[in-house]
């Protein structure tokens, strides 16, 4: 069976939902060779954005001939999205053990779709469940802005759960997911309504966690907060 033959289904949960799980990628790609590539090219940084084995990665995939055309139709049709289908934003994301700065930043993201790609992610071989870094995420938790002001004001709404203690008190009143990506299940949900972070990778993890990650469509203004946030982050 082809990796995309439910995709229509896939982003039938995403519409309801406001995310959805697409087929395990364990045993499909060379996780090893990927991780070697990815890392090389991040250097000392957590985040790089563009990357050229992210671009190959995407490519060969079918990220960019298959999933973005589908997306960017569900877009134009469920979102009033208007923009140009290259309006994307592709990071690769590697967190070393104990990196406490990271965990826990809660946030929305800018654009209308985010996918996550685990690509590297610490098991415990006798329980097989990933050593930390589990992705926490609130699908839905606010409608789709109306415009950039509004979108600005429920972002500063939500610092106040942009912390640990916060994702335990948001929890009380909004549905939370977790995922640890032990499975190897690529998460796509609507990362400007879903508000998210993730937990710790502890020191004694054995390795770091690599995910690469892609958003789709920015629904905002050139001058939006997004788009001075993305031109201010460290690369």
């Amino acid at each position: 069976m082809n990796y995309w033959d439910n995709l229509d289904a896939s982003l039938d949960e995403l519409a309801e939902n406001g995310f959805c799980y697409l087929p395990t990628i364990n045993g499909l790609i060379d996780n090893e060779s990927i991780t070697k590539k990815v890392v090389g090219e991040l250097g000392d940084h957590v985040y790089t954005s563009g990357t050229p084995s992210h671009t190959e990665f995407r490519n060969d995939f079918g990220i960019t001939d298959i999933l973005t055309p589908k997306l960017y139709q569900l877009a134009k049709d469920k979102l009033g999205y208007k923009g140009s289908i290259d309006n994307q934003y592709h990071i690769a994301r590697y967190v070393v053990p104990g990196s406490v700065s990271e965990a826990y930043r809660g946030h929305f993201d800018s654009h209308l779709f985010t996918l996550v790609m685990p690509i590297q992610i610490p098991i415990d071989e006798t329980t097989g469940k990933a050593t930390g870094g589990t992705l926490e995420f609130f699908p839905k938790v606010r409608p789709l802005p109306k415009n950039e002001f509004q979108n600005v004001a429920q972002k500063l709404k939500f610092k106040a759960y942009a912390n640990q203690e916060g994702f335990k008190k948001l929890e009380q009143i909004s549905k939370k997911c977790e995922e640890d990506f032990s499975a190897g299940r690529p998460l796509l949900f609507m990362g400007n309504q879903t508000f998210h972070g993730n937990g710790l990778v502890p020191s004694a993890s054995d390795k770091g966690r690599l995910s690469l990650l892609s958003h789709f469509f920015d629904p905002t203004p050139k001058w939006g907060s997004g788009a001075i946030l993305r031109a201010l982050r460290p690369r």
